[in-house]
Formats: structure tokens, C-alpha cells, sequence
């Protein structure tokens, strides 16, 4: 019995799975490990969790580490280390098993998120209270990034209206104070969405680029985070996360990385990450 439960836990090693009360995450990049490299980054992606959002879920948790482990931007040897939450709910199959309220209370904080398409109050939840620890050497730079993901809006989902607007602009105000760059990444809307994209869109990049969002005769100015607002689909979706990765050093993706697992599936070969959960 012992060497069964031995065997069980050496498989769980392999396939990068390991139990304790944290979200999941790994570690990887384009340097050996994270003391050779130029540049750390962390980066939590949190998406909304709602049924339309499963199809973008599930592919981000099949090509994200291979994106991550084969990144090669111009410039700097790179190290990331990812995390992955639903925003109040969790998506079973996918790396999104744990919710950022629960991760904010774990914390000692209280959420302000309290919808699964909650993406901006998700933002400022993981401004105040992600664990980002620069334990960097004075040789590397450091960087702090959340990738908020949706296909609705930012406060409640559809419709997108002034609500959406305001908990953008304190997300962002936030970040920008903090240092934290936001990559606002949307989805396809279901069809009966589509007369509401043209305000989700907006409301989604400006929380992350800046510039002035409005609602009726209510306007704002939001500022640059750094990040990027990228509509995606499943013909790009690789290339989005590059650049969104590739962004957080500061760098431009460069079109040979692309990448060795269209299918999501990950070779044993070099296995270089360690994994939390």
C-alpha cells in the first residue's frame, strides 16, 4: 500500500500537480530558473467563470505553460510565475480552481468582487491583496501583471452600463498606483450580446490602456497601465498570451517562439516547472 501511495505521488509530480491552499501555479520562461534571469514576472490570470467563458478557460490552461516555457522575448532572459483564479467561482478541467474573493479573505482581506463576472472589482482585489513578492537580486528587474478575462463586462457581466464604468476606473486608478500593469483579454460575446460589444469593449480597454470612457454624459479619464486590451479567439489566442507576456518585460514578441503545442500537450522533455495547488 505504501508503494502504491508512493508511485501515485511521484505521477503527481511529473504531471506538475501538488496540493496545498494556494491557487494553482507554476513557474517557468526562456532563463534556466529564476536566478539566471534578467527579468521576474508575476502574473495572476482571473477570469470570469460564467458558462460562455468554458471554451476560453479550457484553452488557456491547454497552451498557456507551453507559451510560457517557450517564450522568447527579444532582449531578456525571463522568468514567470502564474497564477490562475475564477473571479467568485471556479471552473472544473482548467488551472481556474480557485476564486480570487476566497484567495482575498485567505489573506485576512474582505472582496470587494462578489459576482463571477465581477472583472474589475476582481482587478482591485488582486492589487491589494495577491501575495507579490519581489525577492528579486538587484541585477533583475521585477514586474507585476493581472490578466483580467471576460466577454461581458467589468461589474455584474451584461449589460455593460455606468457600473462597469466606475469599477474600471477604480481597478485602474489602483493598478497605475501600484505599479501593476492590467491586459484586459475578452473573449467572443454570445450573438445576443453582440449590440452591448461595442460598450464592453470600451469599458474593458480602458481599464487597461487608459483613455476617456463614457456612459450616457458620464465620462472618465482612465490612465495606462501598461497592459494591452486584446479580443481573442482560438485562431490567435497563443500569440495573445505571447504578447501579453512578451509586454510584461517591457519587450515585443518575436514571430519564431510560436509555439510547439498546438494541441496542448506538453512533452516531459525539459520539464522545468514546479507547480503549487
Amino acid at each position: 500500500m505504501k508503494k502504491f501511495l508512493i508511485l501515485i505521488l511521484a505521477a503527481m509530480f511529473l504531471f506538475g500537480f501538488a496540493i496545498n491552499a494556494s491557487a494553482y501555479y507554476f513557474e517557468a520562461g526562456d532563463a534556466a530558473d529564476q536566478a539566471s534571469a534578467d527579468v521576474v514576472l508575476d502574473i495572476v490570470f482571473a477570469s470570469d467563470t460564467s458558462g460562455s467563458m468554458d471554451d476560453e478557460m479550457t484553452a488557456i490552461s491547454n497552451v498557456i505553460y507551453g507559451v510560457i516555457d517557450n517564450i522568447d522575448c527579444p532582449d531578456c532572459d525571463a522568468w514567470v510565475r502564474a497564477s490562475f483564479m475564477g473571479i467568485t467561482t471556479t471552473y472544473g478541467g482548467t488551472y481556474f480552481d480557485q476564486t480570487v474573493s476566497a484567495y482575498v479573505a485567505g489573506r485576512g482581506g474582505t472582496p470587494v468582487s462578489n459576482h463571477l463576472e465581477d472583472n474589475g472589482p476582481a482587478v482591485t482585489d488582486l492589487v491589494n491583496w495577491y501575495n507579490w513578492n519581489d525577492d528579486t537580486t538587484a541585477a533583475q528587474d521585477y514586474y507585476m501583471a493581472i490578466v483580467t478575462i471576460g466577454d461581458e463586462g467589468t461589474e455584474n457581466g451584461y449589460p455593460s452600463d455606468q457600473a462597469d464604468y466606475d469599477a474600471a476606473y477604480v481597478a485602474n486608478q489602483l493598478a497605475i498606483t501600484n505599479d501593476v500593469m492590467v491586459f484586459s483579454l475578452v473573449g467572443t460575446p454570445y450573438s445576443s450580446y453582440l449590440g452591448n460589444q461595442a460598450h464592453r469593449d470600451d469599458v474593458f480597454q480602458v481599464m487597461a490602456e487608459g483613455g476617456t470612457g463614457q456612459w450616457d454624459s458620464v465620462s472618465r479619464v482612465f490612465g495606462n497601465t501598461r497592459g494591452l486590451f486584446i479580443a481573442t479567439d482560438s485562431n490567435t489566442l497563443e500569440s495573445d498570451l505571447e504578447t501579453i507576456i512578451c509586454t510584461s518585460f517591457n519587450g515585443v514578441p518575436e514571430p519564431a517562439t510560436m509555439l510547439l503545442l498546438g494541441s496542448g500537450l506538453i512533452s516531459l522533455a525539459g520539464f522545468r516547472r514546479k507547480f503549487k495547488k
